[in-house]
């Protein structure tokens, strides 16, 4: 992550749960954080890998689900997506 750094200060609980959240992921804090910020904002990147598994599934679902469309569910996985990263990054919230 690139640009002007800044300290913010958090007690010690939500820093290590931060600290683990971004672990289990494989990322930075700072990459976690911008994360976090991005599916607030409703801006969510998606790697090539997380894309691809998304594409498997929705044909999964055409496959074997005609009475259900692949936008709903695209938006079915993006919702649990959201809300997974906001549970985990809300948990540690007082």
């Amino acid at each position: 992550m690139e640009g002007r750094r800044r300290s913010i200060e958090v007690d010690e609980d939500v820093a290590v749960a931060l600290e683990q959240r971004a672990a289990e992921r494989g990322v930075t804090l700072a990459e976690f954080l911008s994360d976090v910020s991005a599916v607030d904002a409703g801006t969510v990147a998606l790697s090539r890998e997380e894309l691809a598994e998304l594409d498997e599934r929705v044909a999964d679902w055409e496959r074997d689900r005609d009475d259900v469309s692949a936008e709903e569910v695209f938006d079915r996985l993006i919702d649990r997506a959201e809300a997974r990263l906001r549970q985990t990054s809300g948990a540690s919230r007082g």
